[in-house]
């Protein structure tokens, strides 16, 4: 794969421009190119660098639902769920999950049992084998899948299998490779300024490429914005008659990896304070998952100012430390044992008085049916699992504003996502770090060294970066860098400088800041939350 220059962009007309390159951009650009349309797609920063990348990497598959009686959804995510574990097998591994049940009402194993009956009898014809029937356990075997993580008073547990993206990384890449290969044309860190209008309608979008310094205009008879928090901005900018309510509002989002020894399975525990969990005794709901012999904890949820960027500071990181510790006061959590934090805005519904609540239903728009705006569609998504879902429907909508364009058949639910390569290597064997630089560079759009330590490896997810060899390894992947892009003393400089500080390396960065987010002499990427 290789980055599509300005030149390309500005020259070609488009069916679909694509505006925002997480998950749900990247699907939309699959599902468009799969059914035979020009499409192109753009990211002011890089590919899933937003909440695509700084997620809880759980692909769910609906039981949630079962309390809200919605089993529409219930069975959308279960199909989903089905689809990413058969289509990108190499990514998605099943995860069994246990939440404790307290009490013998609403909150309890006997209700949780009927409920996960009801669960199953709906998904069964979409629940792969490798996802076993829920159902609820007895107090003595919760206690034993919990351990030191049991709450006192527990009655029971309630255990479900959900999928978990080994590497939502290279899941992207996979993603991005199969829109390229169906002729999509794909462009990080080129910035939507402005959606270009004549007469009433959207015609493309006014950009800059943060690579190169040139601008232009791009052509498209209909735009798609999956733009996250920028998605209301631009859109009324192209038409200020579009009401801002619309539109989600916000809320901070973020998970932590920590050093600890990985629970087999992924266990809940329950805070004091309260919240919109699924099932607590009025406390918000936490989940300790395995991955990559770490542990990942999350999400921690708070409120927002309103601004379209935001990233977790030390003091943010030590509130959630000290949330966790309320839940399981025998975890004595520190930060020092935090070796990266994800973090990002989900779309909310914020109450002044109970704080936000995570919005159960994204946002998909068709401006020209609901604003009298042609050639417009946004897109704000909630669940990396249903991305493919609404992908399909987001171009089925842009179908219907190219007139006479016949698609070809693609049935996106049952094609299989490429084969990419596994992005491991040992920093500290020069050849194998050379050619994990040159193919990122060369065929995976790395345009930073953050790309690279953040996104087309694994170092700072895994505590690679840590103690005394992380800023030599930053030090040596620059170098390698500043071959491939011709970077000159300077740039290699500032590249190693800033990414250090992300990631907590130097006295201008306290704590585990490793965040994923966009070098800050480029656009910071914003997005909305999946989990």
């Amino acid at each position: 794969m290789q980055r599509a220059s300005l030149d390309t962009l500005t020259q070609t007309s488009y069916d679909v421009l694509v505006v925002g390159g997480g998950i749900y951009g990247v699907m939309a650009a699959r599902e468009a190119a799969g059914r035979g349309l020009r499409v192109a797609l753009i990211d002011k920063g890089d590919f899933g660098s937003g909440i695509s990348h700084n997620s809880m990497k759980v692909m769910h598959g609906g039981i949630r639902y079962v309390q809200h009686l919605d089993f529409s959804r219930l069975r959308d995510s279960a199909r989903e769920r089905s689809f990413w574990h058969s289509c990108a097998a190499d990514h998605i591994r099943a995860l069994p999950f246990l939440i404790p049940m307290f009490g013998y009402g609403i909150r309890g194993p006997l209700a949780f049992g009927a409920a996960a009956q009801l669960y199953n009898l709906l998904s069964r014809d979409l629940r792969r084998s490798d996802y076993p029937a829920a159902r609820a356990i007895g107090p003595a075997a919760a206690r034993a899948q919990l351990g030191d993580y049991a709450p006192p008073g527990l009655t029971g547990g309630g255990l479900w299998s959900d999928g978990q993206i080994r590497d939502a990384n290279r899941l992207m890449l996979a993603c991005l490779a199969a829109a390229d290969a169906g002729g999509a044309d794909l462009a990080n860190y080129v910035e939507a300024v402005a959606f270009t209008t004549d007469n009433g309608r959207v015609t493309g979008a006014r950009v800059k490429d943060h690579v190169t310094g040139a601008a232009g205009d791009i052509r498209a008879t209909v735009t798609l914005s999956c733009t996250g928090t920028a998605a209301a901005r631009l859109a009324r900018q192209a038409a200020p008659q579009i009401p801002q309510d619309r539109f989600p509002q916000f809320a901070r989002a973020m998970n932590i990896v920590v050093r600890r020894a990985p629970p087999k399975i992924g266990l809940g525990v329950v805070s004091t304070s309260r919240s919109d969990a699924v099932v607590d005794r009025g406390g918000r709901m936490y989940f300790l998952t395995p991955w990559q012999g770490q542990t990942i904890i999350g999400t921690y949820e708070a409120p927002h100012d309103g601004s379209e960027s935001w990233s977790p500071t030390s003091e943010d990181i030590a509130a959630f430390v000290a949330e966790i510790n309320t839940a399981c006061p025998k975890m004595a959590l520190t930060t020092d044992e935090v070796i990266h934090c994800y973090g990002g805005l989900i779309p909310a519904d914020v109450d002044d008085a109970a704080g936000p609540k995570r919005q159960t239903r994204g946002t998909l728009l068709d401006h020209s049916a609901t604003d009298g705006l042609d050639g417009l569609i946004s897109s704000v998504g909630i669940k990396y699992t249903t991305a493919r879902l609404i992908a399909a429907r987001s171009i089925d909508l842009a179908l219907a504003q190219l007139p006479g364009r016949v698609p070809r058949p693609f049935d996106s639910l049952q094609t299989a996502l490429p084969v990419v390569g596994d992005p491991s290597f040992d920093p500290d064997d020069s050849a194998a770090l050379q050619a994990r630089v040159h193919a990122a560079v060369t065929h995976e759009f790395a345009v930073t060294l953050e790309d690279v330590v953040l996104r087309r490896s694994r170092l700072a997810e895994t505590g690679g970066l840590a103690g005394g060899k992380g800023l030599a390894r930053l030090q040596a992947i620059a170098t390698v860098m500043a071959g491939e892009l011709g970077w000159n003393a300077e740039r290699q400089a500032d590249e190693v400088a800033r990414t250090a500080r992300r990631c907590g390396m130097e006295s201008a960065a306290t704590g585990p800041e490793c965040r994923g987010d966009t070098a800050k002499s480029l656009p910071e990427q914003a997005g909305s939350c999946s989990d």
